[in-house]
């Protein structure tokens, strides 16, 4: 059990730290980015070309690879959000879905429906940890989720910037008297979730091998479901425990998969088991099992 503890909580911080774009994007603009993880596998596909096809060292290939997400993020904000300041939240989160079809269909443009490989940017199988390898890029993928979540936090609430972050989507006014414009909140919260979009799959990546176009963000190594609980979990609006709520996602699928898909094969049993955290979450407490939703 303690193996699948820790496997799950390794997975665990990659669904944490989507789930804290999530929650940038919804905190700024009350709008779901379905386009999360799909732009980030964009970034994996930049990356690999970079690394794998021009010979690039893998850090400049991610540094440019995460750029370009970054700048698709802002593109997007900048032609679609902003345009969209007036309509129903609903009808900006279906324009994000419509980003991740583009998306998917501009990389089997680019580079075909083949699947590819990345390298992991520190090879070795790491420490053992109840008899499971921590690799370095899990090692990575837990500090930067960590950091990341607890950095971004202490930012939005003891920063003026940062305050007028979480106000936007309730207070507009009050946002403007304190000298900010909504402009520029909107493109940060977009662009920031688009970082953590492209680091996380970045780093998630080695543990499969190979991805392909869609593939973490609808296929069968989806990430945005298990991102999603996550941050509902969180109530979709504290980081600190959207992370934490990444962990517990990730641990619940790695008991539901070991006493299930292993011992019993049952089919579907961790997609259900998702399912039903997201249920509990809208249903039971919709402002989060971990907190009460801040303002």
């Amino acid at each position: 059990m303690g193996q699948t503890i820790v496997a799950g909580i390794l997975t665990g911080s990659i669904y944490g730290l989507i789930a804290l774009g999530l929650v940038m994007v919804y905190r700024g603009s009350r709008v779901l980015n379905f386009a999360q993880v799909e732009l980030g596998t964009f970034g994996v596909y930049v990356t690999w070309w970079l690394h794998e096809e021009k010979g690039a060292p893998w850090l400049v290939a991610a540094v440019v690879g995460i750029t370009a997400v970054c700048l698709i993020s802002a593109a997007f904000e900048r032609l679609v959000v902003r345009r969209m300041i007036d309509s129903p939240r609903l009808t900006v989160a279906v324009a994000t879905i419509g980003l991740t079809l583009f998306l998917i269909a501009l990389e089997v443009k680019l580079w075909g429906s083949s699947p590819q490989g990345l390298d992991a940017p520190i090879k070795g199988l790491g420490p053992k940890v109840f008899d499971q390898y921590v690799s370095p890029t899990n090692m990575i993928a837990l500090a930067f989720a960590a950091i990341a979540g607890i950095g971004m936090n202490s930012f939005l609430r003891r920063t003026d910037f940062g305050l007028a972050v979480l106000a936007s989507a309730q207070d507009a006014t009050a946002v403007r008297m304190m000298g900010v414009r909504l402009s520029r909140v909107s493109q940060f919260t977009w662009v920031a979730a688009g970082f953590l979009g492209a680091v996380a799959v970045l780093l998630f990546e080695p543990s499969i091998g190979a991805f392909g176009p869609g593939i973490f963000g609808t296929g069968a190594n989806s990430l945005f479901v298990p991102a999603l609980a996550a941050a509902l979990l969180g109530g979709l609006t504290d980081l600190n425990k959207a992370f934490l709520g990444g962990l517990a996602v990730g641990v619940i699928q790695a008991v539901v998969n070991r006493v299930f898909v292993s011992v019993d094969t049952v089919p579907g049993a961790s997609w259900a088991a998702m399912f039903l955290v997201i249920v509990i979450a809208l249903v039971v407490r919709p402002g989060g099992l971990a907190t009460q939703e801040v303002s």
